[in-house]
C-alpha cells in the first residue's frame, strides 16, 4: 500500500503540483508495440505459455474502486502481479484503468453527483455512474492516473518494456459510452454524441497522453476507441473530432478497438470497419496504427457452435485481413482449443499478426472468399436486386440465387437483417449474404489479381457444412473451363521482393482433390520471359483438402509473370480444380509444418450454443456434457 495526501485544489492544479513526480529520470522504453508481440493474448487470466504456447501477451484491468479504495490509499498489487508474470513469462502486458460505473464510493462522498440509467439489462453490473462532467469527479480521476503514471515510472525499465500499450477508457467499460441506457436524472443526461462528453473524452485523451504517452517519459503507446475517420457510414462520424484530435497529437501512432471483427465472419459492418483502417495498419506509409480485438463468449452461441474450428478459422482469416494485431481469448477457450481442435487458428494467427512492413515480412498469404454484399450497388444494381437497405430480406435472397449454382445459401434468412451484435448472439446458420460484409479474398500482403475475371467463388465445398466439415470447405475459387476460366493470378506486395536476384521461396497450396486425374500447376516469376512452372499436381480424387508445398530456389517475384504475377495457379486440362489458401514464406519450409488437426473432439455441451435472451443476456443452457 502506498499513501498519498489526498489535499489539492483542482484538477489543474493538481497536475501542475503532481505532474510527473518521478517521471524526469526515465529512459525511452518503447515508441510502440514491437510486431513481435502481436498474435493471441489472454484475457488477463494468468493463461501458462508454457502450457499454451500461442500465448504472447496478457491484460491487467486496474479498476479504479480497486486500486483507490480509500482516498489517496492504492493497492498496487494487480498491477504488480502482471507486470511480474510478464517479465517472468516474457510475454506482452497491457493495462486499462476502467474509471465510470468503476469509480469508488468514496468520491461521491466527496460532492460527485450519483447517476442512475434506465438500463436494466446491465443495472446489477453498472448500478451507478459518475457524472463525468463534475469539476470534483475530474480532480480525483486526474490525481488518480496520475498516481498510475508514478507507480509506473518506478518499475525497472526491464519490467516496463514488457507494457505493449495502455488501452483509454474514458467511460464505461471499454465501450466508451458515459452510461448505459439513459440518466434518469435530465440533469446529468449524456450521450456519446454530445459537445460535453466528446470535450470530456479529449480532455482525458490529453492527460493520458501527457502521462503515459510519447511526450511523457514513459512513451508508452496508447490504445484508443471509439475513434474514427470521415467515412460513408454515417454513425461512424460520431468519433472524427476523436480521430482528428488522435491523428494530430499521437502523431507516432496509436491503438485501435475493433471487437467484432475476429468473432466471427460476414458480420454487418466488417466492410467498413476494414476499409477505414486497413491503410493504417499494414503496409502503411506514414500514420501507423495497431489494432485490439477480443473473442468474448461470441464462441458460444449458435452460430460459432456450427462448427467451432471452423469459425475461429474464419474469425482469424477476417481480423488479419482488417489488419489485427492483438487477438484477446478467453479463459475456457484458451483452455478447449487443443482437444476442440482450434488452436490452429491461434498459430495462425501468430504467424501473421506481425507481417505489417513489406520489406520486413517474412510470410504473406491469401485465403480464397467471396461475400455477397447487399449493401453494394455496383457490383448488385438496385435496378435488378432491388433497393439496398438492410431490411431487404427480398434483394439478399435475390443477389444469393445469382450464385446458388456456386454453393451460396443462406441458411438463416431471418438473421440476414441483424446487427452484428445480434447476428453473434442469434444467427443459426451460415449465410453468404449480408450487409457491408468483406466482399473479396482475406489476406495479408499477397492479392489475387482480377479474381472474378479469372475464377469463380465457391461455398460449402463438399456438401452443407456440418460440425466436421474441414474448415476449408467455408469458402474457396476454382477454375470453370467453359468459361475460359483456367488460370489464377498471384502479386506479393510491393517491397516484399526488393531486388530481382534469386530467392528462396517456399510456397504452400492448398486445394481441394475433386477428381482423380484432375491436374493443375503452379507457375513462378524466376525472372524469364515466360513464368516458370514449380510443380505439376494430379488428383486422384479422395474428395479431401491437400497440402502442396514446394521449395523455389530462383524466385524473382518482381510481378514479371502474366498480368504481373508472382505466382499462377494453370489449369492444364479441362477439368475444373478447387483452392483455398495460398502461403509465401521466405527461405526453406519452416518445420514443423503447421496444419490443422484432422482428430478432435466436438463438445456437445456446446454444441447447439446459447442465444441471448429476451433481455440481451445469454439464456441458460440446458444441454449437458456428454
Amino acid at each position: 500500500m502506498e499513501l498519498v495526501p489526498p489535499t489539492f485544489t483542482s484538477c489543474v492544479s493538481t497536475l501542475r503540483l503532481m505532474g510527473l513526480i518521478g517521471l524526469s529520470a526515465l529512459a525511452e522504453v518503447n515508441a510502440a508495440p514491437l510486431p513481435s508481440s502481436f498474435g493471441v493474448w489472454d484475457r488477463g487470466e494468468a493463461m501458462d505459455p508454457k502450457v499454451y504456447p500461442f500465448v504472447r501477451g496478457t491484460a491487467c484491468d486496474a479498476p479504479w474502486d480497486s486500486v483507490e479504495k480509500k482516498p489517496g490509499v492504492y493497492d498496487w498489487s494487480t498491477m504488480d502481479q502482471a507486470i511480474e508474470r510478464a517479465y517472468r513469462d516474457k510475454i506482452s502486458l497491457y493495462f486499462g484503468f476502467e474509471a465510470g460505473p468503476s469509480t469508488p464510493t468514496w468520491v461521491y462522498e466527496k460532492g460527485v453527483p450519483r447517476v442512475l440509467t434506465n438500463d436494466q439489462r446491465h443495472a446489477a453490473k453498472f448500478p451507478v455512474y459518475p457524472y463525468y462532467l463534475s469539476p470534483e469527479y475530474k480532480t480525483y480521476y486526474h490525481r488518480f492516473l496520475t498516481a498510475v503514471a508514478k507507480h509506473i515510472a518506478s518499475y525497472p525499465q526491464e519490467k516496463r518494456e514488457r507494457i505493449a500499450f495502455i488501452q483509454v477508457k474514458t467511460g464505461c467499460t471499454g465501450d466508451e459510452c458515459p452510461y448505459k441506457g439513459e440518466a434518469v436524472d435530465p440533469r446529468y443526461s449524456l450521450s456519446p454524441g454530445d459537445k460535453a462528453w466528446k470535450q470530456f473524452r479529449l480532455e482525458t485523451f490529453a492527460l493520458y497522453s501527457q502521462l503515459f504517452g510519447q511526450e511523457s517519459e514513459l512513451k508508452i503507446s496508447l490504445l484508443l476507441n471509439g475513434v474514427a475517420p470521415d467515412a460513408e457510414e454515417g454513425s461512424r462520424k460520431d468519433h472524427v473530432e476523436e480521430w482528428n484530435w488522435a491523428t494530430t497529437h499521437l502523431t507516432a501512432g496509436f491503438g485501435i478497438k475493433n471487437g467484432a471483427l475476429s468473432r466471427g465472419h460476414h458480420l454487418s459492418g466488417e466492410r467498413s470497419a476494414t476499409s477505414d483502417f486497413l491503410h493504417y495498419l499494414v503496409a502503411p506509409k506514414g500514420l501507423t496504427l495497431f489494432r485490439r480485438s477480443e473473442m468474448d463468449q461470441s464462441w458460444t452461441r449458435p452460430f460459432f457452435q456450427l462448427n467451432v474450428p471452423l469459425n475461429f478459422y474464419w474469425g482469424a482469416m477476417n481480423a488479419l485481413n482488417s489488419g489485427q494485431s492483438v487477438w484477446d481469448i478467453t479463459k475456457v477457450a484458451i483452455r478447449v482449443s487443443k482437444e476442440q481442435g482450434f488452436d490452429y487458428s491461434f498459430y495462425f494467427f501468430n504467424k501473421y499478426a506481425g507481417q505489417i512492413h513489406p520489406a520486413t515480412a517474412t510470410d504473406a498469404f491469401c485465403a480464397l472468399h467471396q461475400g455477397l454484399d447487399a449493401a453494394d450497388t455496383v457490383a448488385y444494381p438496385e435496378a435488378t436486386f432491388g433497393q439496398a437497405s438492410q431490411r431487404n430480406v427480398e434483394r439478399m435472397e435475390k443477389i444469393r440465387a445469382a450464385y446458388a449454382k456456386y454453393g451460396a445459401a443462406n441458411d438463416d434468412k431471418q438473421a440476414l437483417s441483424y446487427g452484428q451484435v445480434q447476428q453473434r448472439g442469434d444467427q443459426s446458420g451460415f449465410n453468404d449474404v449480408g450487409w457491408d460484409i468483406w466482399p473479396g479474398n482475406y489476406s495479408r500482403l499477397l492479392d489475387q489479381i482480377d479474381p472474378d475475371a479469372t475464377s469463380i467463388p465457391l461455398w460449402r465445398v463438399g456438401g452443407p457444412i456440418t460440425p466436421r466439415s474441414p474448415i476449408y470447405s467455408r469458402f474457396a475459387r476454382g477454375f470453370e473451363h467453359t468459361s475460359g476460366k483456367d488460370a489464377m493470378y498471384f502479386k506479393l506486395h510491393d517491397g516484399l521482393s526488393q531486388d530481382a536476384k534469386p530467392k528462396v521461396m517456399s510456397i504452400t497450396v492448398v486445394w481441394y482433390d475433386g477428381q482423380p486425374g484432375s491436374t493443375w500447376k503452379l507457375d513462378y516469376d524466376a525472372g524469364t520471359p515466360t513464368m516458370k512452372t514449380a510443380v505439376t499436381v494430379t488428383g486422384k480424387g479422395d474428395k479431401q483438402w491437400h497440402h502442396e508445398t514446394v521449395t523455389l530456389r530462383d524466385a524473382v517475384f518482381r510481378h514479371g509473370g502474366t498480368r504481373g504475377a508472382d505466382l499462377a495457379l494453370v489449369n492444364t486440362d479441362a477439368t475444373d480444380d478447387i483452392f483455398s489458401l495460398i502461403e509465401v514464406h521466405r527461405g526453406e519450409p519452416q518445420q514443423p509444418a503447421l496444419r490443422p488437426p484432422t482428430d478432435y473432439r466436438i463438445d456437445s455441451g456446446y454444441g447447439k450454443g446459447t442465444k441471448y435472451g429476451p433481455d440481451g443476456k445469454a439464456q441458460k443452457k440446458t444441454d449437458k456434457k456428454k
